[in-house]
């Protein structure tokens, strides 16, 4: 196979001092407090936010994943990635109003402000410890094997001499800049990101005669089974059952981690400079989250021609790179790099501002100076580090840890869309469910690893929901107090609330109707569009266009 030469490692080179400059220009404001560390002192506008948003979700995994979606269900197999797209226009509708409006740094964070006492408190700590290590290493750990599998491949160095030193890069750039140099990278990032998937998309296409030869040869190979089809059809053969697909589109976008937004999105939500920036920043990263993918599909097809079904399928798409010419290669491999390293340095900081703003500063150590928390964060992106590097070693498939730790929170997905909406939830709520899911999840995982992962997030969540609702009501509410000061803080609407708005005759604030409204036609104009770039591809260039201005009249409306 193809390696990489003087003039790849020349252009990697370039991209990585643009890193650290970056990183470095932003060193003295990073260091200042930890808003500027953690938040970039709040006054992020939303084409920043939106770029960073899309470049976090695209790590180096992303390609890999998808293409390994594609080689066993088709074009169809990306609905697993599309239907997380929707989650996206229910945060922008729903819930980035009211994560601005908290002022958290973290969602553990809106523990202190949702719930109250010692049992609040042990929930801020337990979801600091689930999000900051556990499924923050889950996900670091998956990204670490990406890079080693498309390193290994073009290179001729050993997983832990790639691992390490790039893992050190990324440290160095994130610990210096904070979220503002994060987020500043990451819209270089994002830039490459495309180039470089657009750029190998059009040569493996043309590698296979160009876009109707390779359409033709797709139908010719899996002849019956609908591999071009962006949904399953009404006359069978498909390689994705119709279950799954219902899975999909009306269960996974709100039984999933992020459900409300959570996690790496708060973070930009809340640095936003105000409210419209924070609902136009999530909205933009929505559609550009599933444009993203049709490169990646092109290739992924291509490769499924050129090497059939490997029996890695995920090292189709770094077996693509070998036939770029050298320079271009290293082009290409600057554009995963920057995927590894958008996404990277966004955990960097996330694992420690859970572990700092929500235990160790909460709890243990509450008045320190700034500049000593600072340390703190630094030396605990450090142990995340590591601890992920470690965990990477075990992970074999990334699409398989992709629906895995997704189904590991599925059932608490519901729980964290309603604890804004409806006043009866509480702590309980959230520890039962995140217990349950994990538990269930966990034990299909190792019990029966038959199971395809559409009815396994189906049962974890059919199991997960009456379990939380029983143990909601067998437990005593928030007190009244806490509930009030939360609903005058964030505002959700009176659904859900009415009992609390009327006992304190809290005036009216209408909220969810018009978010509903904005959330279907959000929904309709994303697949519009998304579906009309695949049709223009694919199938019909005025039917594809056709469907993109339709979208674009939605946006207007």
């Amino acid at each position: 196979m193809k390696q990489l030469i003087f003039i790849d490692y020349a252009v990697i080179a370039v991209y990585i001092l643009a890193s650290f400059a970056i990183g470095n220009y932003y060193l003295r404001k990073a260091g200042s407090s930890v808003d500027e560390y953690f938040l970039s002192g709040r006054r992020t506008p939303w084409w920043l936010l939106g770029l960073s948003m899309a470049a976090t979700n695209y790590a180096i995994d992303y390609p890999l994943a998808i293409t390994k979606l594609v080689a066993k269900q088709g074009v169809m197999g990306t609905w697993y990635v599309w239907s997380l797209a929707i989650a996206g226009i229910a945060t922008t509708f729903f819930f980035s109003r009211l994560w601005r409006r908290a002022r958290v740094m973290t969602d553990a964070e809106l523990v202190k402000y949702r719930y109250s006492g010692k049992l609040g408190n042990a929930l801020r700590i337990f979801k600091g410890v689930y999000f900051g290590v556990i499924i923050n290493c889950f996900v670091l750990g998956w990204i670490f094997r990406a890079l080693i599998k498309v390193m290994t491949a073009i290179t001729p160095f050993g997983p832990w001499q790639i691992l390490t030193f790039f893992v050190a890069v990324t440290m160095i750039y994130t610990m210096t800049g904070g979220l503002a140099g994060v987020i500043m990278t990451d819209c270089v990032q994002y830039v490459m990101i495309m180039i470089s998937a657009v750029v190998l998309a059009c040569f493996a296409v043309a590698h296979v005669g160009g876009i109707g030869a390779m359409s033709a040869k797709i139908n010719a190979l899996y002849q019956g089974q609908h591999y071009l089809d962006f949904a399953p059809g009404i006359k069978g053969g498909q390689v994705m059952p119709w279950s799954a697909f219902f899975v999909y589109l009306f269960i996974q976008w709100w039984a999933n981690k992020y459900s409300d937004g959570g996690g790496k999105h708060i973070q930009r939500m809340s640095a936003a400079r105000n409210e419209t920036h924070s609902v136009i920043g999530t909205f933009m990263y929505s559609i550009l989250y599933t444009i993203s993918t049709w490169p990646i599909i092109l290739a992924a097809l291509c490769a499924l021609i050129m090497f059939g079904k490997l029996p890695d399928p995920e090292m189709g798409y770094p077996r693509l790179m070998t036939l770029l010419p050298n320079g271009v290669l290293g082009l290409c491999v600057v554009g995963l790099l920057s995927a590894f390293m958008s996404t990277v340095s966004t955990h960097f900081n996330l694992g420690p501002s859970y572990l700092v703003n929500d235990i160790y500063r909460a709890f243990f150590v509450k008045n320190a100076s700034q500049k000593h928390y600072i340390l703190v964060s630094r030396l605990a992106t450090v142990l995340v580090a590591l601890a992920s590097m470690i965990l990477s070693v075990y992970i074999e498939s990334i699409a398989d840890m992709w629906q895995f730790v997704l189904s590991f929170a599925s059932g608490a997905g519901i729980v964290w869309v309603l604890r804004w909406f409806w006043w009866r939830i509480n702590a309980w709520s959230e520890f039962t469910s995140m217990i349950c899911s994990g538990v269930v999840a966990s034990y299909l995982k190792l019990a029966h690893p038959e199971i395809p992962y559409p009815s396994a997030l189906l049962i974890t969540v059919t199991v997960t929901i009456p379990v939380f609702l029983l143990v909601t009501w067998l437990t005593a509410p928030v007190p009244d107090e806490a509930l009030r000061d939360f609903y005058n803080k964030v505002k959700p609407g009176q659904w859900g609330w009415r009992r609390i708005a009327e006992k304190y005759r809290i005036t009216r604030t209408p909220y969810l109707t018009r978010a509903f409204v904005n959330f279907l036609l959000g929904t309709a104009l994303l697949f519009l569009v998304n579906f009309g770039v695949g049709t223009l591809l694919l199938r019909s260039v005025w039917l594809g266009v056709s469907e993109i201005a339709v979208g674009a009249v939605i946006a207007v409306i």
